[in-house]
């Protein structure tokens, strides 16, 4: 990345010298003075001076020039520290950001420079702490702030930095899916070719009258393409926001006829098909997905899941030999994507469901709890499956216990956004959670808030049979029989009153 020299002849938004300083600077994100990070009260300007400041400083451009540390409460600006702090986001060769504690104004600076910057921006955490769901398809690495650890923590962090400058390599969310939606050009991943059935706008010379001097030419067909595809993305997003899927399905169609090889409306629309249960057109976005970009990990990983669902709606001794159950498309996105928890524990699913393979599947769940950091949803499954082959499970060994305490958090989290995220898993993996952690009326409720989140019959039935499954195992130590029973009675209640209702 470049930041001070441009491709045409505008005029650079700030002085020569200032944009020389920015060049090699590394604009440090994190929270000031004193914050709490899980348990613990940690001391971030301390950790600024002794870890962070060191390890920029230590760091070279490819240029040869040593990296400069900035951090906003730093310096003393004689002007507006909102200017000073947007200059150093928006052009800093690098940013440094801490996401540990979850501090508002560290997200929001982020944002702000993920849509400023397509590269340069790397994300760190403090060993143990969770990454929230909305960035989890970004790397954020992870150093130990711990005293006797500073000292290699600090070469971590150089290493990071000086790899991160050498390669260069688009880093920004935003960007990326700004480039996915329209094929990385100006015609909506069209090459410039009409795209839809819809025909563009005639131009102003068309309808040009003779001796009348010609009006200014209006936007191009590409442009209007462009508009369109934007309103219907846009729309969609907002049907999202009120959970109607219908709509937002439909706008996402409509995006498709100006731009069919737009990755992002064809991907959101494959999710919406999957929600609603309509399990086979899911698939066939899915397919053209894995066709338009092979090496799109995220479409092969929900291909195969889909696979997967397919193949659970037949008996093993009825289920046709062509049939796919999604193992080759799963283990084709893992092998794209090896950082991927969502992908392993996919894995583990069709291993458990379809192939029925209990050691298999554990292996998976296993992969997939240690690289989320104990993700509520891999976590879970390896621990029913644990209990399965123990033929018991101690929940109150406080590793066990440790491990549940960050699952909660997550998940608790995701039940409170507005819509909650990941419905009904989030409200269903909150109420297992708290069925292992004693806290009863805390799984009635989820429980409860789950059902009303469903909106297929097999989302009851797949917490349904978790449940049952812990109620056969009688070696679970920890766990209450009575609130199980009840929860139990609860989805059942449930099942029934939907089945009325169809």
């Amino acid at each position: 990345m470049s930041t001070s020299t441009s491709s045409d002849d505008r005029q650079s938004p700030l002085p020569a010298d200032r944009m020389q300083e920015l060049e090699r600077t590394c604009f440090v994100i994190m929270p000031f003075g004193k914050k709490k990070v899980g348990d613990r009260e940690v001391d971030f300007t301390a950790l600024y001076k002794e870890v962070f400041e060191p390890a920029i400083e230590s760091t070279q451009t490819p240029e040869g020039k040593k990296l400069i540390a900035a951090r906003t409460d730093m310096d003393a600006f004689s002007g507006s520290i909102n200017q000073e702090m947007f200059e150093y986001i928006m052009y800093s060769r690098m940013a440094f950001a801490d996401i540990s504690g979850f501090n508002p104004n560290v997200f929001y600076e982020i944002g702000v420079r993920h849509s400023s910057q397509e590269s340069g921006t790397v994300l760190f955490r403090q060993k143990g702490h969770a990454i929230p769901f909305d960035i989890t398809t970004i790397k954020v690495f992870e150093y130990d702030d711990a005293a006797p650890q500073q000292e290699a923590s600090r070469d971590f962090i150089g290493k990071v930095l000086g790899d991160s400058l050498k390669r260069n390599r688009l880093d920004s969310p935003v960007r990326l899916a700004l480039r996915a939606q329209y094929g990385g050009g100006g015609s909506g991943g069209s090459g410039g070719r009409a795209t839809g059935a819809v025909p563009a706008p005639a131009s102003a010379s068309a309808v040009a009258t003779a001796g009348t001097p010609e009006p200014a030419p209006g936007p191009s067909a590409d442009d209007w393409r462009r508009q369109e595809v934007e309103r219907f993305m846009r729309d969609a997003e907002d049907a999202l926001r009120f959970n109607d899927l219908a709509q937002a399905g439909m706008h996402y169609w409509g995006a498709l006829r100006f731009a069919p090889m737009n990755l992002i409306a064809r991907m959101r629309l494959g999710l919406i098909l999957k929600r609603q249960g309509r399990m086979h057109e899911a698939l066939e976005e899915f397919v053209t997905l894995t066709k338009l970009a092979p090496s799109y990990a995220e479409a092969w990983k929900e291909k195969g899941v889909v696979e997967g669902l397919i193949a659970r709606a037949f008996k093993a001794d009825k289920r046709p030999l062509w049939l796919p159950d999604g193992v080759a498309s799963l283990t084709r996105a893992r092998d794209l994507n090896q950082e991927d928890f969502d992908t392993w524990s996919s894995l583990g699913g069709v291993m458990k469901n379809v192939r029925k393979d209990s050691a298999q599947a554990l292996a998976m769940y296993r992969r997939a709890a240690q690289i989320s950091d104990d993700h509520p949803y891999p976590l879970l499954n390896a621990l029913r499956l644990q209990a399965q082959a123990d033929g018991g499970l101690d929940l109150t060994v406080p590793a066990v216990q440790a491990s549940l305490a960050k699952a909660r958090q997550l998940r608790l989290g995701q039940t409170q956004a507005e819509p909650p995220a990941d419905t009904p898993w989030c409200f269903f993996d909150l109420a297992e959670i708290a069925l292992y952690q004693g806290d009863v009326a805390g799984f009635t409720d989820a429980v409860d808030a789950g059902i009303r989140a469903s909106v297929q019959g097999w989302q009851l039935d797949t917490f349904l049979q978790s449940l049952q499954g812990l109620a056969g195992n009688a070696g679970i130590k920890g766990l209450s029989r009575e609130a199980l029973a009840n929860g139990i009675a609860q989805l059942e209640a449930a099942k029934a009153a939907q089945a009325a209702k169809a």
